[in-house]
């Protein structure tokens, strides 16, 4: 374990939007950590007013409380379009005055896509305070040439006014060199989910697959093929649904949890295509563990994914995946190590990945073995000890 540089605790200033769930967990940890003197500086309270979340036409709560466990701040949004999207969606003058001035030794930035974000990082810059960064962006997918010449034109001069740069994965590191930033200011730090929470949740839920599949209105010797994402069209939903009703044998169902904008659409293919699918609805923390626990394989078929963490919650039970290579996890966690990676929006590929699984059950089991030893390293502490080195707490 390397030992800490600092003679008193580092105090941290976390700049981030709002309070995610999948972020609880590093706050916690970093609140309780002895090196660091965390406070989490937050530029609105949920992504809306209202908690509206335009992917899925609703009200979304994912079941956590989100405040708790950790020191935090929530500071005005004076901006009009505080509800909407785009760069000007969050202009906090009273936070970027507080980065600047405030008792911190480094500013820790979750994102750099609107106006609050770029203003803080100047901020501290202008407060002589240590720079971190963390987004997920990746370069998967296309775009536009001029999309991508206008990109570097606004992300070089940017990124230069950072000291140390978190990546996720191969994709995202390979995304920071592509615009110039140097091998010696990155540092691996791990997208995470609450592994102890999905960990302790498959445990519990290990003897009750009839009933929870009584539950979906799942048959009770089917197999399960599992996805977990909104029904959007980039998460490609058609595809999946094709490609399962041509690869599929006799016994197995796909159960879809999720919601979204297509899913009159994507209920009319699965019944147009005869194949046993489930729709399960969206499902917040507390009860989507049912959804993996009754798995037998998952699935995800998006054209581009930043990362793509319901990957890390299926491995923590124990799921083998077939994902697309526009997932940004796709190359650290299932490639040659817990299952398949097909092309984006080759639903022949995609259902020959299928049925070699469903049909290979030795071929299953083996990647179902390595999934929980491979996301046992991909968790809070990997996160927070990379944060630490980022931030010279540590060597």
């Amino acid at each position: 374990m390397p030992e800490s540089r600092q003679e008193r605790p580092y105090r941290l200033g976390l700049v981030a939007q709002f309070p995610i769930h999948y972020h609880l967990p590093l706050y916690r940890a970093l609140a309780e950590d002895p090196d660091i003197d965390l406070q989490v500086l937050f530029m609105q309270r949920g992504w809306s007013s209202s908690g509206y979340d335009p992917e899925v036409d609703s009200v979304v709560e994912w079941g956590v409380d989100k405040f708790s466990g950790y020191p935090h701040r929530v500071f005005p949004n004076v901006s009009p379009r505080r509800d909407g999207t785009g760069f000007w969606k969050f202009v906090n003058p009273g936070l970027i005055g507080h980065v600047m001035a405030g008792p911190y030794d480094g500013i820790y930035i979750h994102g750099h896509n609107h106006f609050s974000h770029v203003a803080c990082a100047l901020a501290a810059k202008l407060g002589f305070k240590r720079l971190v960064l963390r987004t997920i962006s990746n370069n998967l997918g296309t775009r536009a040439f001029r999309v991508r010449a206008l990109r570097q034109l606004l992300y070089r001069p940017l990124y230069w006014l950072f000291d140390r740069f978190l990546y996720t994965g191969a994709a995202q590191h390979q995304y920071y060199r592509d615009f110039g930033v140097p091998e010696r200011k990155l540092v691996h730090a791990p997208h995470i989910v609450d592994n102890a929470y999905f960990r302790d949740a498959a445990a519990r839920l290990e003897g009750e697959r009839a009933a929870l599949k009584e539950k979906f209105g799942i048959p009770a010797g089917n197999n399960v093929l599992l996805t977990v994402a909104k029904i959007r069209p980039v998460k490609n939903p058609i595809m999946l649904v094709e490609a399962f009703a041509e690869a599929a044998p006799d016994g197995w169902t796909l159960l879809w949890a999720g919601s979204g904008e297509m899913e009159a659409e994507v209920r009319a293919a699965a019944k147009a295509s005869g194949a046993d699918v489930v729709f399960g609805g969206f499902l917040d923390q507390t009860r989507v563990p049912d959804a993996y626990a009754v798995a037998d394989l998952f699935a995800l078929s998006s054209w581009t994914e930043t990362w793509g963490l319901v990957v890390n919650e299926a491995l923590n039970f124990g799921l083998p995946s077939v994902v697309t290579d526009g997932v940004g996890c796709a190359p650290d966690l299932v490639e040659h190590k817990t299952g398949l990676v097909v092309p984006a929006g080759d639903t022949t590929a995609m259902a020959d990945a299928l049925r070699r699984l469903m049909t290979d059950d030795g071929l299953r089991a083996t990647y179902a073995a390595g999934a929980q030893r491979l996301i046992s390293g991909w968790g809070v502490d990997e996160y927070v000890a990379g944060l630490k080195r980022a931030l010279g707490i540590v060597s």
